[in-house]
């Protein structure tokens, strides 16, 4: 069964539906409701931003991330650069022109 969590839709579901027909009252509702999660989400996504920003500004993140390996092999006029991770097995140069 959907309910509403939050006092504050609660009491404006009480107002809302007074004098309404049963089957507006239900639309009613389900408006609520719907509004209800997305205001829900939209407040906790904000505060966990916030607090995210917050321990940033105290203990920043440090890159983990290797610099690339670059190697360079070829003629004058087929010369041929890479920049490959270094995780990544070298790869012998290609035949191609």
């Amino acid at each position: 069964m959907t309910k509403l969590h939050l006092n504050e839709f609660k009491v404006l579901y009480r107002v809302l539906k007074r004098g309404l027909p049963d089957w507006a009252s239900f639309l009613v509702f389900g408006f609520l409701v719907w509004v209800e999660e997305r205001f829900i989400q939209q407040r906790v996504t904000a505060t966990v931003d916030e607090a995210i920003a917050e321990y940033e500004k105290i203990d920043p993140p440090t890159p983990v991330v290797s610099p690339p390996v670059y190697s360079e092999t070829g003629t004058d006029f087929f010369d041929e650069m890479r920049l490959t991770a270094p995780w990544v097995d070298r790869e012998p140069p290609s035949d191609s022109p």
